[in-house]
């Protein structure tokens, strides 16, 4: 019984970070009734029921019949995946409620980029000294390796985002200064020993993004992006690594 309010707490918490997603870019108000992303007018009560909202209005707006965004959704239901998969592995203890956060980050982090191409310095490196305070008290991480790992992370970005300004001069470079702060949020959040398979996951799936790109290029289609959310890959391939990791673990 517990566990479904724990999903129910997920997708509650991913609909408020939808809020955020909605919000923050649009520089709005961070109260007030929320509304249409499309057309801005004010939603019913239903319409924000999270991922239910979303099916009972068949991925359209009710409002105004544009279609949704499908990030809304998938946040929902990867944060309630993550909380579900954290609370059968540690129950409600510590490394819960921490890995729950770090969850919210990630996914709030990656919504925005995926859809602005921009990471907010407050909301990434806010967290990651959050992390680094609480690690202490949060099992398998520690204080030296949080702090080791942020300082590891952040100098191996730094060094990448040199060498994106040096080799695309022009602004549109593939690897921005955000993506610095979030490598220092996820060496923060993971602690050193568990950097590089966080970000590895990333990586991969990152690259295999970029060859399907390069691939539709090749065969005629001209609507592909030209570059990719970068810091989109790296926080859902860490958020992996945490799940599959607490799948794996033993208890």
């Amino acid at each position: 019984m517990l566990a479904v309010v724990v999903v129910i707490g997920g997708l509650a918490l991913g609909g408020l970070l939808n809020v955020l997603v909605a919000r923050l870019p649009r520089e709005r108000e961070m109260f007030g009734w929320p509304r249409c992303t499309r057309c801005g007018r004010r939603l019913a009560i239903w319409q924000l029921l999270p991922l239910v909202g979303w099916i009972f209005q068949g991925g359209r707006a009710r409002c105004c019949g544009r279609r949704l965004h499908w990030v809304f959704p998938v946040v929902e239901v990867l944060c309630a995946a993550a909380l579900f998969v954290f609370y059968v592995r540690y129950g409600l203890g510590t490394a819960f409620w921490f890995l729950s956060f770090v969850s919210a980050v990630l996914l709030l982090t990656a919504a925005i980029d995926w859809l602005h191409r921009v990471i907010y310095t407050l909301f990434i490196l806010l967290p990651a000294l959050i992390c680094i305070i609480v690690s202490p008290w949060v099992p398998g991480l520690g204080l030296v390796a949080s702090l080791v790992g942020a300082i590891f992370a952040g100098f191996a970005f730094l060094i990448l985002f040199v060498l994106a300004r040096f080799l695309f001069p022009s602004n549109a470079v593939p690897f921005g200064l955000g993506d610095v702060y979030l490598g220092i949020f996820i060496g923060a959040a993971v602690g050193i020993t568990n950097l590089m398979p966080a970000l590895f996951y990333g990586v991969v799936a990152a690259g295999v993004f970029a060859a399907g790109i390069l691939l539709l290029r090749r065969a005629g289609r001209t609507d592909m992006p030209a570059y990719i959310s970068y810091g989109s890959f790296l926080c859902i391939g860490a958020l992996g690594y945490l799940i599959v990791q607490s799948l794996l673990r033993e208890a």
